[in-house]
């Protein structure tokens, strides 16, 4: 199904409004800045020192070149050379592009991403570390289908990766952007340094997946406000109707 104008408009925003909502205070700044140098391609030229900036690079990027996959996994690739990415970037974008694309289908992404995955070689750092990718996404399915509690899912630590925690919480309550973000946040390992980046990559995908970021309090006018204008501007730049650039 194609995507009109408006609707892929409306998932940019969400996008960018779901990750303001879980990152840090006053984080629009360094989220402007890192959108930007996904559109001037100067990602290379950023010092990505901390997972969350790499982790809102690959959500642009999945969602600025969602028509092309192909392009999509190259820039991947590419950032996976000069900073701490991995496959987990890779699955995180290709979630952001179906999503962006209407094609994401929470019942077979991760049958559909294995299948693509393993016809592939050198999407990692090293081959063993992309087995263990797509082995904890295929255990990710299993424990989704036996409904299995947050608790029971991250118990002895058998869902390690991050991206395969947000998954867990995209995929075991789809029909809710609010509590796949609520549980993501109440993410079980309280002494994980990671969880920021569980929530943060779990509510991204939602929003790309519905569009919108549901109902929220007054109070959060403000970062409704900024998130949509860069989304706004993120769509403004792919559909090369404006000439708008996100660090003016």
């Amino acid at each position: 199904m194609l995507i009109t104008e408006k609707s892929l408009k409306s998932r940019f925003s969400a996008i960018f409004t779901s990750i303001l909502l879980i990152a840090p205070p006053n984080y629009a700044d360094r989220l402007r800045a890192l959108a930007s140098s996904v559109i001037n391609d100067s990602v290379s030229n950023l010092e990505l020192i901390d997972t969350i900036g790499t982790t809102i690079v690959a959500i642009t990027i999945g969602a600025y070149w969602h028509q092309d996959l192909q392009e999509m996994r190259s820039r991947i690739l590419g950032l996976q050379s000069h900073s701490n990415a991995d496959i987990q970037e890779l699955v995180l974008a290709y979630a952001i592009a179906l999503a962006c694309r209407d094609e994401l289908k929470p019942q077979s992404f991760i049958a559909q991403i294995c299948h693509d995955f393993n016809k592939r070689r050198s999407l990692s750092r090293n081959l063993k570390s992309q087995q263990k990718c797509l082995d904890q996404l295929h255990l990710t399915q299993e424990l989704v289908n036996q409904g299995a509690s947050a608790i029971t899912a991250h118990r002895a630590n058998r869902l390690s990766e991050d991206i395969s925690s947000s998954l867990y919480y995209f995929l075991s309550t789809p029909h809710s952007w609010y509590l796949i973000t609520e549980r993501a946040q109440r993410h079980p390992q309280s002494n994980n340094p990671n969880n920021l980046q569980i929530a943060l990559q779990a509510a991204a995908i939602a929003s790309a997946y519905f569009g919108d970021v549901g109902n929220i309090m007054n109070q959060k006018q403000e970062i409704l406000s900024k998130g949509a204008i860069i989304g706004e501007q993120l769509w403004a730049e792919w559909s090369g109707v404006f000439d708008v650039k996100l660090d003016n």
